[in-house]
């Protein structure tokens, strides 16, 4: 399949038209032009087109006047992962993408869970996107659970980062002499300062990575493991995830772990999700707590 050299927008429409093959079974004339809002003869002129690069993933129903997938369809230009097609519903479910702005036709009866947080100001994020952006200090009073502390600090950041539920900003705490997370939606007020941040240590926790490597719970029976394994996508009964080691406690986390409790001189390893750590002694050392 010759598919080097498409501009994107004629990428983007072979893409919906295999989203379509995908999970539709069929797509038409009509539906191009109404998501892309072209005329008759480009959307002809797109069907064809991709048929002369895919010549084996649609045909031609003459009764239902329209293209249908056949039953070894194989996409060349999306990867045809459940997760493309829930993604839209998600957009749709949190109020990102109106119904006529997703890709599926048919949108089944559906729900998604919405985490309630306080909202980010977009003041407070376009201050750290600025000072990420020129290397500028910002001065911020934070609300932190595990201080009382009302003095104003100042930080330097230089990322951020989502743990699955709120963004945060990676920055170089001066007064601590240290890298921390601080979570957007805690910053009440925030202002940039000239002072640069030249002179700050590397986070090297944020540059490094580690390798976390999960395998089925041992307790499982056999059949129960290899179920784990499956979900997982496991390679020779093991999953290793490449992670930044500041970005270590979320995933485990998300993973079902509470890197909080301990075992001895190691974090606890028991998932709600019948995981265990292969590498615990690398990953309690990396989690520096």
């Amino acid at each position: 399949m010759k598919i080097d050299g498409i501009k994107p927008g004629q990428r983007k429409r072979y893409e919906f038209i295999e989203f379509q093959l995908m999970w539709e079974g069929i797509v038409g004339r009509k539906l191009l032009m109404q998501k892309f809002e072209i005329s008759p003869q480009q959307a002809t002129l797109d069907l064809t087109s991709y048929l002369d690069i895919a010549p084996k993933n649609m045909t031609y129903d003459p009764r239902q006047r329209t293209y249908v997938a056949p039953p070894d369809f194989q996409p060349a230009f999306i990867k045809g992962d459940a997760s493309e097609y829930l993604l839209h519903l998600e957009m749709l479910c949190h109020g990102y993408r109106e119904p006529d702005e997703i890709w599926p036709t048919t949108i089944p009866a559906f729900d998604a869970v919405a985490v309630a947080s306080r909202k980010i100001t977009p003041t407070t994020l376009k201050a750290v996107l600025h000072a990420i952006r020129d290397r500028k200090c910002v001065e911020v009073m934070y609300v932190s659970l595990s201080s009382q502390s009302e003095t104003p600090r100042q930080l330097f950041p230089h990322a951020i980062a989502s743990d699955g539920h709120r963004w945060h900003m990676r920055a170089y705490d001066g007064d601590k002499d240290r890298y921390s997370d601080f979570v957007l939606s805690r910053i009440e007020k925030i202002h940039l300062l000239d002072c640069q941040g030249e002179e700050i240590p590397e986070d090297k926790r944020w540059s490094s990575n580690i390798e976390l490597i999960l395998q089925p719970d041992p307790s499982l029976e056999e059949r129960q493991k290899r179920h784990i394994q499956i979900e997982y996508d496991m390679d020779d009964g093991r999953l290793a995830v490449d992670v930044r080691q500041a970005m270590l406690f979320y995933y485990l986390r998300f993973y079902g772990f509470d890197p909080r409790e301990k075992e001895g001189e190691h974090i606890r390893n028991k998932s709600s999700f019948h995981l265990q750590i292969s590498n615990l002694e690398e990953v309690t050392a990396c989690l520096d707590r």
